[in-house]
């Protein structure tokens, strides 16, 4: 098995062992971070990570698939994003004091700046912390609205979050003119599709594909 198969089975079984607690959502926040450098490109040497368990990877190859298959189907990804998305949003609500569920600009703002931007030294850098800050802002906007350009409570809840992974676990399709043609299920996030989505959350304060796939997500996975 080569090291891509290798790091797709290590992260599915941890993800079936771990349950609905923080530790998935730590190891989750972990290779997230780890697929981007600082500046937010990709980093070679990160692991990618696979949303969905090797049951569901062996269901989905099964030929001539009945409608019950399908409707499994759907229902193991979707609890099975819910799950990852519980976890790691405890975790994130675990490190940042956080006893509601539901995360705030303030404590999104701190959980990224040790997590994602705590790489180096940027406390005593204070343009880089304020430009880091805007980009901060803009992700949360999207992420607590879920992709709507109005009507956010400004709060990230299990199912902002859900949809949030929802949006990396989906690629987009296009036809042989490159035309989008919609979405498919991929379940892998790799880095660079990571790298992609991350500037499209923290960068783009615009309506884009990102926005697009939180609003589906969102809309699709809400119980």
């Amino acid at each position: 098995m080569n090291n891509f198969g290798q790091n797709i089975q290590r992260t599915s079984i941890l993800k079936e062992l771990s349950g609905g607690n923080a530790e998935l959502g730590e190891a989750f926040a972990l290779i997230l971070n780890d697929m981007v450098v600082q500046s937010g490109i990709t980093n070679p040497k990160a692991e990618s990570f696979d949303v969905v368990s090797k049951s569901w990877r062996n269901l989905a190859a099964k030929e001539n698939k009945t409608q019950e298959d399908y409707d499994k189907l759907d229902k193991t990804f979707k609890d099975e994003i819910r799950d990852l998305a519980t976890s790691y949003l405890l975790f994130m609500a675990k490190e940042t004091g956080n006893l509601t569920g539901k995360l705030d600009y303030h404590q999104y703002e701190a959980y990224q700046l040790k997590y994602r931007f705590g790489h180096y030294d940027i406390m005593n850098k204070p343009e880089y912390i304020s430009q880091v800050k805007v980009q901060i802002r803009n992700g949360f906007n999207k992420l607590s609205a879920h992709g709507e350009t109005t009507g956010g409570d400004n709060l990230i809840d299990k199912h902002d979050m859900a949809a949030f992974i929802y949006a990396l676990a989906t690629k987009t399709k296009r036809d042989e003119n490159n035309n989008f043609t919609g979405f498919e299920i991929n379940g892998i996030i790799t880095p660079e599709n990571y790298a992609i989505s991350e500037n499209l959350l923290f960068m783009d304060t615009e309506d884009n594909m990102m926005s697009i796939k939180l609003r589906l997500g969102y809309n699709m996975l809400k119980e």
